[in-house]
């Protein structure tokens, strides 16, 4: 990352735009601060890059989607969307690196260059020259813009595939969790039927069996010349469960409850006694509302208030649940433990009058 492109260059120009952005980036009230979890994350920079980890600056963003990016002048931006998804640090290893292969490889720079002569690239243009100082987090315009310059072509995710799984096994990650991340999202981006294209960070990348099958012949190979194995799984667990519920609530406030259903249960098939995570996605369920939803959303928050550490929302979640579909003392029951509780909540005149609907 010690590299710097010739002055007057189009790679020249293209690291000035992103320099006003990464200048933005650091003013963004997205930007996460946490010491802790920054550190966390820049620790498995350093473990896949090495030396070059010094040049990079890395940056979480609070935004609830799946995304990483490794931006044409070193920056690295992290979606808490991603950290929410990833169940490992292996997992989150792989996604970088294969960010850092586009970097490594200046992909970008080709991006750019086949695209100078078209609306996107001005439009870009436009943006780097309007918007310094406002941080390319701060809007959904100026998102889909770098969206748009950082598309990459089917070859060059092949590559990113290739150069970050090598990464990640020479780091010492588990070969196999590369395809499991790349089939949870998968997974996700294909359970929502009233989607109409693949998400951002998948739009370009190859077909999902061609990359599953990659993968898994790649894990194959490798774990016949290396014993690398490792999860990280405790340290990753650590770094993220300070936020993990406020991160759950930005997944349900997307309102794509079809993905946010798929995230979750991926999350429960490594903790099943988590009740945070019965209680979301009970929630979920609540949400969607959908032909038998409900009698799903009661199962998940009975799981939820049978298990230690219970959020107290889940009470009232089951007794809204249970109150639309006419399980009135099941309701009464929910609501009444949820006043005893949470006496002082917000919402309690609320809760109060759904508790006389049932009954109570």
């Amino acid at each position: 990352m010690d590299y710097k492109p010739l002055a007057n260059s189009d790679e020249a120009g293209l690291w000035h735009i992103f320099d006003q952005e990464e200048d933005g980036i650091r003013e963004s009230p997205l930007l996460v601060r946490d010491e802790a979890l920054n550190t966390y994350v820049k620790r498995v920079v350093c473990n896949l890059i090495g030396l070059q980890c010094d040049a990079s600056r890395v940056y979480i963003l609070d935004i609830p989607v799946f995304n990483a990016e490794c931006a044409p002048n070193g920056m690295v931006f992290v979606f808490t969307g991603l950290l929410l998804r990833t169940q490992n640090e292996a997992q989150l290893a792989f996604v970088l690196g294969h960010e850092f292969t586009h970097f490594f490889r200046r992909h970008s720079l080709n991006a750019y260059e086949s695209r100078r002569d078209t609306a996107t690239a001005f439009a870009f243009l436009s943006l780097g020259a309007g918007a310094a100082g406002a941080g390319v987090a701060v809007n959904l315009a100026q998102l889909a813009a770098l969206g748009a310059l950082l598309s990459y072509s089917r070859d060059q995710e092949r590559e990113a595939d290739a150069g970050g799984f090598d990464l990640a096994v020479a780091a010492g990650y588990d070969p196999r969790q590369g395809a499991m991340i790349w089939r949870a999202m998968s997974e996700e981006d294909s359970a929502n039927p009233h989607k109409d294209k693949p998400s951002l960070f998948l739009a370009n990348h190859p077909a999902d069996k061609e990359r599953l099958a990659t993968m898994s012949q790649k894990a194959d190979e490798a774990e016949t010349k290396t014993h690398s194995d490792e999860l990280g799984t405790q340290g990753f667990q650590a770094a993220v469960a300070p936020y993990r519920d406020k991160w759950l609530a930005e997944e349900l406030n997307r309102g794509e409850f079809y993905e946010s259903i798929v995230v979750i249960d991926h999350l429960i098939a490594d903790e099943p006694s988590s009740a945070s995570l019965q209680y979301y996605l009970g929630e979920a369920y609540r949400r969607r509302n959908g032909k038998g939803d409900l009698d799903s959303a009661i199962q998940s928050y009975e799981l939820a208030v049978g298990l230690p550490d219970v959020p107290v929302a889940a009470y009232r979640g089951l007794g809204m649940a249970a109150l639309k579909a006419e399980k009135n003392d099941v309701a009464r029951d929910a609501f009444a433990k949820y006043l005893e509780l949470a006496p002082q909540a917000d919402d309690k005149a609320m809760v109060q009058i759904y508790l006389t609907k049932a009954g109570g």
